[in-house]
């Protein structure tokens, strides 16, 4: 007899005396208790072995169903763990891209701003150069004068040409 069989049998000294004189109804418990025996009897009417072996068998059923759940169930987990490494890689080298091309930007700036202050100084230069009238050297002046001479002189002799011209 088994534990669970021995906890099914019902104990005559662990059933509640039955008073009849306080007004009690014998049938109840005597209905509890036949009740609890024809269930027993049924249990007992069958083959164990054959109870056994087919409890044995659903349970097997029901344990290979449970590891091939856990088989896809761990299949799942390593694909979604695959994917994460991907991804997670994927972001990095997306993140190292992003800060050369930040490193590159940076350094565009620095030449620009160096092209920008050149320019600026250049141009600071010549705004002083043309606010400022420049002084005239020896050589400038005798360049103007030997301008103005010729000037003069071609002058001269258009007029006298025409003089001659005229008369």
């Amino acid at each position: 007899m088994t534990d669970h069989e021995k906890n099914l049998i019902v104990q005559e000294n662990s059933l509640p005396a039955v008073d009849e004189a306080a007004g009690k109804k014998p049938g109840l418990v005597r209905g509890a208790r036949d009740f609890i025996e024809n269930t027993f009897a049924t249990l007992k009417g069958k083959d164990m072995n054959q109870a056994v072996e087919e409890f044995t068998s659903e349970m097997t059923l029901v344990a290979e169903g449970l590891s091939e759940d856990q088989t896809v169930l761990r299949q799942d987990v390593d694909k979604l763990s695959a994917q994460q490494t991907l991804l997670e890689e994927k972001q990095l080298r997306a993140a190292k891209d992003h800060k050369d091309e930040i490193a590159e930007l940076k350094e565009l700036i620095k030449e620009q701003k160096k092209q920008t202050e050149a320019l600026e100084k250049k141009l600071d230069a010549l705004e002083k150069a043309a606010k400022k009238p420049e002084k005239m050297g020896l050589g400038q002046i005798l360049r103007q004068a030997t301008w103005m001479v010729g000037i003069l002189s071609a002058a001269w002799v258009i007029v006298t040409l025409l003089k001659l011209i005229g008369r």
